[in-house]
């Protein structure tokens, strides 16, 4: 006689709340988009988006506080860290909503941007609060697919479905090494999760070749979606050709859940043995640091000097998840919410603009600006000052605290590198605040549209949050301290 036993898993909804309400208002949207008269298609899918991104918000405010804790058979960690990641998120991806409203090439396909948008998002926040590598392999998967149908979702533009299969051939081999370091993990541990992989380790050879050689490829995987070099190689198409708002949307959330991922797996499952991946994780610190602001230097489009900027800050980013410290934690996430913060501004300015000349946009386009529009060039120059890292914008103090947490954590080096990368990176940041006060080049004038006013309040929002979380960092700093220590453990 045979006995079959069978295993019931407790299922928490608390835990998946914002991936349920975001996933239930995609399916919706794409059902309800058949009865929706055309007229009616941008305005309804905006307002199910913004809606779902604001009740997804919830249930990690409210779970801010909670002591960490472990769901559907410890495959999930839902802790302050994870839940700071997704509030980053669903922000990003409200922002790319109102950064989308009114453009004309968004227009005919705006459910089925909101529908994507939201996937993504869903896949994002599963992915932030993930405790397996099963887990994270599967929203890795959700949110990319749905991003590379985004890149090319304005199919008449050939710069977006080059940039998308470059995105897709790219990002699959990513997700191939993640993949396949994932299972050599397991060969050599027996387990996906986190920390039972690091319980295994401890127990057993940390330094086996097969174990080894499964870090090193989930760091080459890791590498590649937080864009960094030199697995860089998609960004700049990708960012150059989708329309703006995804372009936002990406260079913010996408870069909060690598990250994130990235500083979750190797300090919750490797940290105690991270000499097998601290010198790789600053290596490629360093190279991203050079690679992306020495292109950057070469860019006359602004998306593209963007694009190439975004892979220059992941190197700040590998600093603090190369000293994995509480304070590099805490470092890390307070840089990455002035990171979405400014670069998204920028990317919302810059889609006013092209709305404006009708064609992609050059750092010569701004010249004069600041006399026809003083607001948003101001804005502008608050986001460049702070990209580039100078007081008193909250750029600056982003980079004082990942520089002082590597000093601090023994990683003088990349600190000292990531100084002389600031340095470069005034080359290209400047050119633009330069340009918005050009007297000698006249620009002819063009009508101001009512759909601008939105986007321009979302410019001047975050201009004035990025300049208030600078002169006033305290209260982000608290929170990314309650973020980190949820984490790492006071």
């Amino acid at each position: 006689m045979i006995t079959l036993t069978v295993t019931t898993v407790p299922v928490s909804w608390s835990a998946i709340a914002p991936e349920i309400v975001l996933l239930s208002c995609a399916c919706v949207l794409l059902t309800c988009a058949i009865f929706l008269p055309a007229r009616l298609a941008h305005p309804v899918g905006a307002a199910v988006a913004a809606g779902a991104f604001a009740a997804a918000m919830v249930a990690p405010i409210a779970q801010w506080h909670d002591a960490p804790r472990t769901a559907f058979d410890d495959t999930l960690r839902i802790d302050a860290f994870g839940n700071g990641a997704r509030l980053l998120i669903f922000a990003a991806g409200l922002l790319a909503v109102v950064v989308a409203w009114g453009m004309p090439h968004l227009f005919d396909r705006a459910v089925e941007y909101h529908a994507l948008l939201l996937a993504a998002a869903a896949g994002m926040s599963l992915l932030a609060v993930s405790n397996s590598l099963v887990i994270a392999f599967i929203a890795l998967e959700l949110f990319s697919i749905a991003l590379y149908v985004l890149v090319a979702i304005d199919v008449d533009a050939l710069p977006g479905l080059e940039g998308a299969l470059k995105y897709l051939i790219v990002g699959s081999v990513g997700a191939a090494f993640l993949l396949y370091g994932s299972a050599l993990v397991y060969g050599a541990t027996g387990q996906f999760e986190f920390d039972l992989i690091a319980q295994s380790i401890r127990h057993g050879d940390a330094h086996g070749g097969v174990l080894l050689l499964g870090v090193a490829m989930i760091i080459v995987g890791l590498g590649f979606k937080a864009n960094s070099a030199p697995f860089h190689m998609w960004t700049p198409d990708a960012y150059e050709g989708a329309p703006t708002p995804v372009t936002a949307f990406m260079s913010a959330a996408t870069k909060t859940v690598a990250l994130v991922l990235a500083f979750r797996v190797l300090v919750a499952a490797f940290g105690e043995d991270s000499a097998i991946w601290q010198d790789a994780v600053g290596a490629l610190a360093v190279a991203s640091f050079a690679v992306g602001n020495l292109a950057a230097l070469r860019q006359a489009n602004v998306k593209r000097m963007l694009a190439y900027s975004t892979i220059g800050h992941t190197g700040f980013l590998f600093t603090a998840v190369a000293v994995h410290t509480q304070a590099a934690a805490r470092a890390m996430f307070y840089y990455l919410a002035i990171y979405s913060l400014m670069n998204i501004g920028a990317f919302a300015l810059v889609a006013i603009r092209e709305r404006e000349l009708g064609r992609p946009v050059l750092i010569d386009d701004f010249r004069g600006y600041a006399y026809r529009r003083p607001l948003l060039a101001l804005s502008m120059v608050v986001f460049m000052l702070s990209l580039a890292g100078l007081p008193p914008m909250g750029g600056f103090i982003a980079k004082i605290t990942i520089w002082s947490s590597a000093v601090d954590g023994g990683q003088t080096y990349l600190a000292i590198v990531g100084v002389a990368a600031t340095l470069v990176g005034l080359g290209y940041y400047l050119k633009i605040p330069f340009a918005l006060v050009d007297r000698d080049v006249p620009i002819p004038e063009s009508p101001y549209r009512p759909a601008f006013a939105v986007t321009s309040a979302t410019v001047l929002a975050t201009a004035v949050a990025v300049m208030v979380l600078g002169i006033i960092p305290g209260p982000l700093l608290d929170l990314a301290q309650t973020a980190s220590a949820s984490l790492i453990g006071r």
